[in-house]
């Protein structure tokens, strides 16, 4: 008996601790055994279970089948030995749907047959079946979201027009989505608003787009730096009917009921916005079509950005395009400006070779001195204008006359205009001060060059009028305004446009008619913004031009300092006799000429033809020589290494007080180096001064005068 009790009890435990539900039914369907699991389960109790089963359950179960009938037949049939394993639904006190599969078996119980039933509640397995066909529901949707992508993507690496391939696009996705319309809208940051780039729409009918103000709606809702965000925001609306924000409806198109927009960067910069629209009814968005949303507008505004990158290779193709033929023009134009003079000089030189006549020879000698300034300032022009384009070029501040630099350049130009039978008339603003501190040399070219222009361009008996105007001072500062003006063939407005750009001139014809490199004006430009002004034109075609530019120069305090003067000498200052030279000269031809040059000044000149022979030469006897020219580009041992050597020479006989060493000689350089960081290296490098090639035997002779021992400094 107490064996029976204690079977009882551990089959009582182990029903109760069953984690499934348990019930069993007698031969007459009444249930005399159930655990606490199926209780707490249904969320009722013992009594009410075992006596209102049936009431637990629905009237139909889900499958159609009425609960009463379908629940007795399936005892009937496990009391007959069937076993069953089906899913029945119940129907709790709080009125909850619980699905549970029920497998049902017929066994023993004291000592008759009853039903058991094993409940599982299938909620858990019901949710868990849900969330994968979610899951896989999801998965196909953006499997097909990124083959769209892809297929956008793919078609904006094609080389069609890609202003057509972003409309494609849009087309695609407003067709993905199903919606009325897709617009993309533009900033722009100088006016503020934001103007339509691209629509879509399903009707195929243009939109009425409105205008958007920038700066009070879309910057307000979108940052403008991509930098700015960790995240791209996505601004949503379901049904603009209930929308309290109406700004936001300002986003849309009319007759939109919800919308999604999202900002479009461009080179992290907010660009516009794409805008994907449903028309006369509203619309839930789900998270997953907003975010898609979001990589469209990425992918679109990469498009975007391609479309501006290839308008501005096709622009700057154009321009090379323009440059190149320019350029083209350019050399063909310089081809024939250094080639006429060239042909002068060996043509004069060959007639001079070939004649006793004096008068012939000297109009040969005539015209190849012409034909040589003529190339120089070719050559001048062509470096000026290489190291202006690789902005290097510097400006060489010094105290000038300036009246006297402008009559010099006036009389410089004087021939032509007397050989033209033109008036040259010259104004100058007595209020100009005396002296200014700035490059005159430059400013000298620019005038030069105007007025040559004038004269070339001004027909015989033509006028020509030079201008030179006070403007005011301000803080030591003057400026000064020059103007040109003359009678000539004049330049149309469309011409003018292209005046000052290098390699250009009015017309492509007029190198051909006149001449000229076709640089001049744009060295002008350059100079004139280096000192701190402008330059301009104002013409008519057919009633002549005036050049007209200004200048800002520091006033100066009536000491010409910083500059070297040509002084007046007379001829015995020519006289070296007596005074000893080393000339450094890798190129017989230049030396030739040097030594032809100075023939008549009874300088005596010893020559080395390389660095390393000056050094030598020196070496052996320090004192024979008062003045080294140095050329500085030499094979082996170039000028700046031989003045190096030589410096550090002088130092040790200095500091040994040697005999007959007569301190520190001036070297020259003699070089075609003639910039002013040349300069500058030449003097760091130990030398005392500075002669450009070709040479100007009156600078040479200056540059002696102030170098040799006993001359006037």
């Amino acid at each position: 008996m107490e064996n029976e009790i204690n079977n009882y009890e551990f089959s009582r435990t182990a029903i109760d601790a069953a984690p499934i539900g348990i019930t069993i039914f007698d031969e007459n369907f009444q249930i005399i055994e159930c655990n606490d699991t199926i209780i707490n389960l249904l969320e009722t109790s013992k009594q009410y279970y075992t006596e209102h089963f049936m009431d637990l359950s629905p009237v139909y179960q889900p499958n159609g089948d009425r609960s009463k009938e379908k629940a007795g037949e399936i005892l009937k049939r496990t009391f007959n030995g069937e076993n069953h394993v089906f899913e029945w639904t119940f129907l709790t006190a709080t009125g909850e749907l619980i699905p549970f599969e029920i497998t049902s078996i017929r066994t023993m119980y004291k000592g008759k047959y009853a039903a058991l039933c094993y409940q599982y509640d299938l909620r858990h397995i019901k949710h868990m079946t849900e969330e994968v066909k979610k899951q896989s529901e999801l998965l196909k949707e953006r499997l097909r979201q990124q083959e769209l992508i892809s297929e956008i993507s793919r078609s904006f690496i094609s080389s069609d027009d890609t202003r057509l391939l972003v409309d494609e696009a849009i087309a695609k996705i407003g067709n993905y989505y199903r919606v009325s319309n897709v617009v993309i809208f533009s900033l722009d940051y100088g006016s503020g608003d934001a103007e339509h780039a691209y629509q879509w729409s399903e009707t195929g009918k243009k939109l009425k787009i409105k205008k958007i103000n920038i700066n009070q709606l879309i910057k307000a809702s979108f940052p403008e730096r991509l930098y700015d965000i960790a995240t791209v925001p996505i601004i949503s609306c379901a049904d603009t009917s209930l929308s309290k924000i109406d700004d936001l409806k300002e986003l849309i198109t009319e007759n939109a009921n919800a919308f999604i927009c999202a900002p479009l960067y461009v080179e992290g910069r907010l660009w516009g916005i794409i805008s994907v629209e449903q028309s006369h009814t509203p619309r839930h968005w789900t998270d997953n079509e907003k975010s898609f949303v979001a990589i469209t507008a990425s992918t679109i505004a990469g498009a975007i950005m391609l479309d501006i990158y290839n308008t501005k290779i096709k622009d700057a193709i154009t321009k090379a395009t323009a440059t190149s033929k320019a350029k083209s023009e350019f050399l063909s134009n310089m081809s024939h400006e250094m080639r006429t003079p060239m042909n002068a000089i060996i043509n004069m030189t060959k007639i001079a070779k070939n004649t006793s006549d004096t008068e012939r020879i000297s109009y040969a000698l005539e015209k190849i001195g012409d034909a040589s300034s003529h190339l120089l300032g070719v050559i001048n022009d062509i470096l000026d204008m290489s190291k202006i384009e690789a902005n290097k070029f510097e400006l060489v501040p010094v105290e000038f006359d300036f009246e006297r630099n402008l009559w010099r350049v006036v009389n410089i130009v004087n021939f032509r205009v007397e050989e033209k039978h033109q008036k040259l008339i010259v104004q100058i603003d007595k209020e100009i001060p005396k002296m200014l501190i700035g490059d005159d040399q430059r400013l000298s070219q620019v005038i030069t060059n105007l007025l040559n222009n004038a004269v070339k361009f001004t027909p015989e008996n033509g006028s020509i009028n030079l201008n030179a105007q006070f403007l005011g001072e301000e803080n030591g500062a003057c400026q000064i305004k020059i103007a040109v003006s003359d009678t000539g063939i004049g330049i149309s407005k469309e011409h003018q446009k292209h005046l000052f750009k290098s390699f250009q001139q009015a017309e492509s014809n007029t190198a051909r008619k006149y001449g000229g490199t076709g640089l001049g004006l744009s060295i002008s430009k350059s100079f004139v913004e280096l000192m701190g002004g402008k330059i301009w034109v104002e013409s008519e075609y057919g009633t002549g031009s005036t050049f007209v530019f200004t200048v800002k120069m520091q006033r100066g305090n009536g000491l010409e300092c910083g500059k070297e003067q040509k002084e007046t000498w007379n001829e015995d200052d020519n006289d070296f006799t007596g005074h000893r030279v080393l000339l450094v000269e890798d190129m017989e031809i230049n030396r030739e000429i040097v030594l032809m040059l100075l023939e008549s000044t009874s300088l005596e000149i010893d020559c080395a033809v390389n660095g390393l022979q000056a050094v030598e030469m020196f070496i052996e006897e320090p004192s024979r020589y008062e003045v080294i020219l140095m050329d500085v580009h030499m094979p082996g041992m170039d000028g700046y290494e031989a003045t190096h050597r030589i410096r550090l020479y002088e130092k040790k006989l200095q500091e040994k007080n040697a005999d007959g060493f007569c301190g520190r000689v001036p070297i020259i350089a003699m070089t075609a180096n003639a910039f002013k960081e040349d300069i500058e290296n030449c003097l760091n490098a130990g030398m005392d001064d500075h002669i450009g090639k070709p040479i100007d035997i009156e600078i040479v002779m200056d540059k002696l005068r102030r170098h040799l021992k006993g001359k006037p400094s």
